[in-house]
């Protein structure tokens, strides 16, 4: 599939079409891709007179079809419909595809699905599809450098790669925490990125990382372990959703690399297939050895299970991110 770049450059063009379908896990490039259609079609990215953002599981398809081709502006017969969440449409999804085949002339639609029921259901072959959830790893390392220079800032290429290895790969989160490094106050210093400073600003340091947690709970080292998570939640103030992301992170490489010819694939070949790149793919690699297929498979379980608490009830938050890093460990 297409990436955002594609699609970005498309538009620039001039090269308009009045269906885009849209696989994506986040908002960032569907705000983006908006504000392009907007620029191109009203010739102002802020013009949202003739501009809809609608969502299927709140849409009714009738609705959905009238405001395409029934609606009409006393400034201008062009619209432009953002819908999201469209596999909501899964029990009328042929009716729905036949709706988007012929699209009014005077409408613009972005059909936004989620990546992983495109996947599951096949429809990149049936229609084109543009991926708003992924971007190749040299245009991310250009994206991410580029928007910390577009607020004046420069990265180190350690401390790109740092930052890379060690956010999950949403763009909405890489955008917010983009945003918090450069709020940083450099004062008379010049304005650099480091990996110094995303270890500070992310809340941890170098000798009480989720590094250094993944490493004690992978050797059984409980005593260590729970002093470096005591320090992440209660003095560094790390957030337990985003901790136990990258805890899950931690695991699902090391169960990429229980494969049999994975610790072989060179590192282009690691992120092409897996995403997984730099320090992150060599924890994984080194570790793996550490867990069987078994615990391996347990260790997920409990991840899995401290997820749906974590969301879902009034536990103490700390104390389930103890208990887990408990039976981690016991695996």
């Amino acid at each position: 599939m297409k990436t955002f770049l594609e699609f970005q450059s498309e538009i620039s063009s001039g090269k308009l079409r009045n269906v885009y379908f849209i696989s994506a896990i986040d908002s960032y490039f569907v705000n983006k891709a908006g504000e392009l259609l907007r620029e191109k079609v009203f010739g102002s990215k802020d013009q949202k007179d003739n501009f809809f953002l609608k969502y299927a599981d709140e849409t009714p398809m009738q609705e959905l079809i009238d405001l395409s081709s029934n609606f009409a502006s006393l400034f201008s017969s062009q619209k432009i419909i953002i819908l999201k969440r469209c596999e909501k449409y899964s029990r009328k999804l042929s009716e729905f595809m036949a709706f988007a085949a012929k699209p009014d002339k005077d409408t613009f639609l972005m059909l936004v699905f989620d990546r992983d029921f495109v996947l599951e259901k096949k429809m990149g072959k049936d229609a084109d599809f543009f991926d708003f959830s992924d971007m190749p790893q040299r245009n991310l390392y250009e994206w991410v450098k580029g928007e910390f220079e577009s607020r004046g800032l420069r990265i180190n290429k350690d401390a790109l790669e740092f930052f890379l290895e060690n956010t999950p790969l949403s763009f909405d989160l890489l955008d917010s925490e983009i945003s918090k490094l450069s709020n940083y106050d450099f004062g008379e210093g010049e304005p650099v990125i480091t990996r110094q400073l995303i270890l500070e600003f992310t809340g941890y340091d170098p000798s009480a990382s989720p590094d250094e947690l993944m490493e004690h709970i992978l050797k059984k080292e409980r005593d260590n372990a729970l002093a470096v998570l005591d320090n992440l939640l209660n003095n560094k103030g790390v957030n337990e959703v985003y901790l136990l992301s990258m805890l899950s992170a931690y695991y699902m490489d090391i169960m990429i690399f229980k494969s049999k010819d994975v610790p072989k694939l060179d590192s282009r070949s690691l992120y092409t297939k897996y995403k997984i790149w730099g320090e992150r793919g060599n924890f994984a690699k080194d570790h793996a050895k550490l867990l069987d297929i078994s615990a391996l498979s347990k260790c997920m379980e409990y991840l899995i299970e401290t997820d749906k608490k974590l969301k879902t009830s009034m536990l103490n938050p700390k104390i389930l991110m103890t208990y887990l890093v408990e039976e981690l460990i016991n695996a």
